[in-house]
């Protein structure tokens, strides 16, 4: 009698258990579990426990080196496309007026990079293989749609992009020459920039160091060949660009191929997903229009200081190029910040994420100090071996007196930004950025100069202010962030 009972007991469970979902076969069961060990099986070592200093240090340094063989590049690149005519200034500056076009295609790349890379990390730190699935295909997708229409609208409308841009005479026709030759980089920096964000999400920061580094290399070994040697001038420095960002490429796709990273490539239509392409886009935006807005500001402080003094705008332009050094190890250690409070935050390990920005902040800190110190030492050194110009070099030193040391409070804002795009909340990172820029930045160099008539001394403590405020701002409001993500009133942006 028990016996039956039992039967019966077992039929009725089985009449009322559902039947497997059609897309639950064992085959894509198995898929499922051969891709959810292929994402566990690659987790950077020391990423969920361990000592942090370590992890941010090893993170940091394959993108500071990537980003330090960039700037080298851009200035071997300038004095090639300087050397194709020295008594004609309308090569160089042409690169120049088309460079605002450029910076458009910068920025949204850029976004699109950190919008996959805050993504991946979160998805990682979830263990959710089935948006990593589909990061790849549908990043690609979206930057596929964007070049498009780049593509197509700056060709139609060259000659009137360079006419808008201010270019007239040779500087028309050399702007027109490099405009249509850099396009397909552009393009090509879209789709890379999705890549590039994976191997960021992911913590393989080794691989993102060594596609900047052949992109650079190739671009220099190419640019002597085409600007001179085959006589393309700035058609050459373009067309040697391109080729590089074609190498820089194709080494990307070849990781994805061997399957060197967690997140594949299938290549299939159905893995295109809106859902992910939203999420890129929703993070990726904010991040776009922070460095629009970043770039329309300098051009607001270049009208002033040129209306104070033509040549205190070229020791602005000076000493820009060189601020970029003091900010390497700064943008590296936010790289290495957006992977580890990403996957962690994701994990659900809120003590790890805090204890990231703490010790970020100690290691940025100290190397801006100790860069800025070195930059004002030798400032009067540097300065007079690039300029011949003496009121040139007194700015350039009193500017790098003034501001070297007011980054400190930058690195507050370039971190504060970090942790907010990696938990999925970008707005509060736009937000960073506009009070620095416009709300703080450039009201107080207006009042500085206009009202109290401190001409260049105010561009420059007006400059300062807008750090040091917005660096507090920073402070305050990532210390408020942490407490209410412990307690439970704001939330880490889930994927599944």
């Amino acid at each position: 009698m028990q016996k039956k009972k039992t039967e019966q007991k077992i039929d009725q469970n089985e009449k009322n258990t559902p039947p497997l979902a059609p897309e639950l076969t064992s085959e894509s069961v198995t898929e499922d579990k051969a891709q959810e060990q292929r994402i566990t099986g690659k987790e950077i070592p020391g990423m969920f426990d361990g000592r942090i200093t370590p992890l941010l240090i090893k993170l940091a340094l394959p993108i500071a080196a990537g980003m330090l063989f960039q700037l080298i590049y851009n200035v071997v690149d300038a004095v090639f496309i300087s050397l194709i005519d020295k008594s004609d200034p309308s090569y160089f500056g042409a690169t120049g007026i088309v460079f605002p076009l450029i910076f458009l295609g910068i920025a949204v790349s850029n976004g699109l990079m950190v919008g996959t890379s805050s993504m991946v990390a979160r998805a990682i730190g979830e263990k959710n293989h089935e948006v990593l699935d589909k990061t790849a295909e549908s990043g690609i997708a979206i930057s596929a749609i964007i070049s498009i229409f780049f593509l197509i609208g700056t060709y139609l409308f060259d000659d009137k992009i360079i006419g808008l841009l201010g270019a007239e005479g040779d500087y028309a026709v050399h702007g027109l020459e490099y405009l249509q030759y850099i396009v397909p980089g552009v393009v090509l920096m879209f789709i890379g920039n999705i890549l590039f964000g994976v191997l960021q999400g992911e913590g393989l920061m080794k691989y993102m160091m060594w596609g900047m580094i052949i992109g650079t290399i190739g671009n220099i070994i190419l640019d002597p060949i085409f600007i001179f040697l085959l006589d393309l001038k700035v058609r050459g420095a373009a067309l040697a660009t391109v080729i590089a960002q074609v190498g820089s490429a194709l080494y990307v796709v070849t990781l994805f191929v061997k399957k060197k990273t967690r997140v594949p490539i299938h290549w299939k239509l159905k893995n295109i997903s809106m859902p992910v392409i939203k999420e890129i886009i929703t993070v990726g935006f904010p991040q776009a229009i922070s460095m629009i807005v970043m770039s329309l500001t300098f051009l607001i402080y270049n009208r002033i200081i040129i209306a104070i003094d033509e040549l205190a705008l070229t020791a602005f332009a000076l000493y820009g190029r060189f601020e970029q050094l003091l900010f390497i190890p700064v943008f590296a250690l936010g790289s290495a910040l957006v992977t580890i409070v990403g996957q962690n935050s994701g994990r659900g390990k809120l003590d790890r994420c805090e204890e990231s920005w703490k010790k970020s902040l100690f290691i940025g800190s100290g190397s801006v100090i100790v860069l800025a110190g070195l930059f004002v030492l030798f400032s009067p050194f540097l300065f007079r071996s690039l300029s011949d110009i003496p009121e040139v070099v007194d700015y350039a030193i009193r500017e790098t007196q003034v501001l070297a040391f007011s980054m400190l409070f930058a690195v507050l804002g370039v971190f504060a930004r970090s942790i907010f795009q990696a938990i999925g909340h970008p707005l509060p990172a736009l937000f960073l950025s506009l009070l620095r820029l416009i709300f703080l930045g450039v009201p107080a160099v207006l009042v500085f100069v206009y009202v109290f008539d401190w001409g260049i001394y105010g561009v420059w403590f007006g400059i300062v202010a807008g750090n040091g405020l917005a660096g507090i701002v920073s402070y305050t409001m990532i210390t408020k962030a942490f407490k209410r993500l412990r307690d439970g009133r704001l939330i880490v942006k889930s994927m599944k």
